[in-house]
C-alpha cells in the first residue's frame, strides 16, 4: 500500500494487519485472500486536510462482487451470507444487506482491536461503506491547526463555533450537547480502544448496540446459564466492560433481564448504583432500565437495592429525563406515581424534562409533563426553550401544541446565545414550512 508519508510505515502495517484480522472475523479467511489482491485496500485519505488520514473502501468491493455473482447466476437480489469459524472453533453466521453493513461490522471489530491502542483516534463509516481512519498523529496535526473534530461524522472544523454550528445544522444534534462537545474537543479524542486488561482506553465514542465479549453478550441476551458458566471458569464481571465502559449490569438492565441483574449484584457483587461509561456521559443501571421502559428492573433497583430515583449522570440527567427522551410514557407515570421522582430536575445545562420531550416531538409526553406540573416554559443556560428543541428536529405538531396548549409564547422564541431562534433552527434544518409557521405566529403575537 502506498501510505501517507507523515505516518510511519510500521504504523500503517499495524493498521493493515488489524484490517485483515477484522475481515477474517466478519467475512472469513477467503475474503482476506480477496483483500490482498483488491484495488480497494487501505490507502491514504483523499480529504485528509479536513478528515482522516487513511481510508478503506473494501466493503464496497465485497458487495459489488456479491451483486455481480448474483447477476451472473441470475439469482434474485439477496443479502450476502457468510459463515466464519474462530480460532476456538466457534461457528458464526452473518448476513449483510449492504456494503455499509459490511463496513459497520469491520468497524466494530477494529474499534476493539487492542493492537491499535495508542495509534487510532477515530474510525467512521460513511453511507456507502467507506471506512475513514484518523490516527492520533493526524488528530494532533489537526489540533495544531486549531481544528476540532465532529464526533458524529469525523470531520474537522475551525474552532468551537464552527464545530457547534456544524453539529446543530448538519446533524440535528441538540444545541446543549453540541456546545458541550465543542468545549471539550480541544483535549479529547474520539473513540474507545480497549487495553489488554479489558478496560476501555481513549475517549468519546458513538454509542453502539454491539457487545462482542461473551459475558457481555450473555448479559445482553439474558442468558443466565451461560453467564454463570463463564464466571465459574474465571470470567470476571468486575473487570470486563465494553468499549464505552459499560459493564454486564448495564447490558442486562437495558435488556430487561431481571434474573441476570440480580445475579450480577447479589452474587457477583457489582454495584447497582455505580455510574459507568464514557467520561462525561456515565450512566448507571437505573438510567438504562428507565430509558428502555423496564419497570420491573427499575422497581427492583429502587425498592430492593435502594438506588436513588433521582441519581444523576455526570451532567445531571436523571432516569426520568431518559424515560421522557425515549417516549416511555408508562415508565414516566410509574416514576412519578411509584418512584416519587423529582419531575422538576434540571441537568447541568439547565434543561428540564420538557426540553427532552420536545426533542422527540411527542405531544402525548408533553401533555403528561404538563399534567404532573413540569414547567414547560423553562429556558436553559444557552437560551433554548422547548420550542427551540422541537423546531430543531422539525416537530411541527409539538411546536403547535406548545404555543396553543403549553403556554409558550414570544419570550420562548428569542435568539439563543448564538443567535438561533426556533424559526431559524427549523428553516436551516430543512423544515421551511415549520419555519414559516413559527415566523407568522411570532409576528401575529405582537
Amino acid at each position: 500500500m502506498a501510505h501517507d508519508d507523515d505516518l510511519p510505515a510500521e504504523d500503517v502495517a499495524r493498521i493493515e494487519d488489524a484490517v485483515k484480522a477484522a475481515i477474517a472475523q466478519t467475512l472469513g479467511w477467503s475474503y482476506v485472500d480477496a483483500y490482498t489482491t483488491s484495488r480497494n485496500r487501505l490507502r491514504p485519505g483523499r480529504r485528509r486536510t479536513s478528515f482522516g488520514d487513511l481510508e478503506l473502501p473494501f466493503a464496497i468491493d465485497v458487495f459489488k462482487r456479491h451483486i455481480r455473482a448474483q447477476c451472473v447466476q441470475k439469482l434474485p437480489k439477496a443479502a450476502l451470507y457468510v459463515t466464519t469459524v474462530s480460532d476456538y472453533g466457534l461457528t458464526r453466521h452473518f448476513a449483510y444487506a449492504t456494503s455499509k453493513a459490511v463496513a459497520d461490522a469491520l468497524r466494530q471489530v477494529l474499534l476493539l482491536d487492542t493492537s491499535l491502542a495508542g495509534l487510532l483516534s477515530n474510525l467512521v463509516c460513511d453511507a456507502k461503506g467507506v471506512l475513514t481512519f484518523t490516527t492520533q498523529r493526524h488528530f494532533a496535526w489537526h489540533s495544531t491547526h486549531g481544528r476540532l473534530v465532529c464526533s458524529a461524522c469525523g470531520y474537522f472544523f475551525n474552532g468551537q463555533r464552527g464545530l457547534r454550528i456544524h453539529q446543530v445544522t448538519q446533524h440535528g444534534i441538540a444545541y446543549d450537547r453540541a456546545q458541550s462537545e465543542a468545549l471539550s474537543s480541544d483535549t479529547q479524542l474520539v473513540v474507545y480502544v480497549p487495553t489488554n486488561d479489558g478496560v476501555a482506553h481513549g475517549r468519546r465514542a458513538k454509542a453502539s448496540p454491539v457487545a462482542t465479549d461473551p459475558g457481555l453478550e450473555a448479559a445482553k441476551l439474558g442468558d443466565l446459564d451461560l453467564l454463570q458458566s463463564l464466571v465459574a471458569t474465571g470470567w470476571d464481571p468486575q473487570k470486563v466492560v465494553d468499549r464505552h465502559g459499560s459493564n454486564t449490569l448495564a447490558w442486562a438492565a437495558g435488556g430487561n433481564h431481571l434474573d441476570v441483574c440480580k445475579y450480577l449484584v447479589e452474587t457477583c457483587h457489582l454495584s447497582a448504583s455505580a455510574l459507568q461509561g464514557k467520561p462525561g456521559m456515565k450512566r448507571n443501571a437505573l438510567h438504562w432500565a428507565a430509558r428502555n421502559g423496564h419497570v420491573a428492573i427499575t422497581a427492583w433497583l429502587l425498592e430492593t437495592q435502594q438506588v436513588s430515583v433521582d441519581a444523576p449522570t455526570e451532567d445531571g440527567t436523571t432516569a426520568f429525563h431518559f424515560a421522557v427522551w425515549n417516549s416511555q410514557v408508562h415508565m414516566c407515570r410509574w416514576l412519578v406515581t411509584n418512584g416519587k421522582c423529582n419531575v422538576h430536575a434540571l441537568n447541568a445545562y439547565g434543561c428540564n424534562a420538557s426540553q427532552w420531550s420536545a426533542l422527540t416531538g411527542s405531544v402525548e409526553m408533553l401533555s403528561l409533563l404538563q399534567d404532573v406540573g413540569v414547567d414547560l416554559g423553562v429556558i436553559n443556560y444557552n437560551g433554548h426553550s422547548a420550542l427551540h428543541k422541537a423546531a430543531l428536529r422539525g416537530h411541527q405538531d409539538a411546536c403547535v401544541w406548545l404555543l396553543s396548549h403549553g403556554g409558550l409564547g414570544r419570550r420562548h422564541m428569542r435568539p439563543d446565545s448564538d443567535g438561533f431562534t426556533p424559526m431559524t433552527f427549523a428553516s436551516t434544518n430543512g423544515f421551511p414550512t415549520l419555519g414559516t409557521y413559527l415566523a407568522d405566529w411570532f409576528e401575529m403575537a405582537l
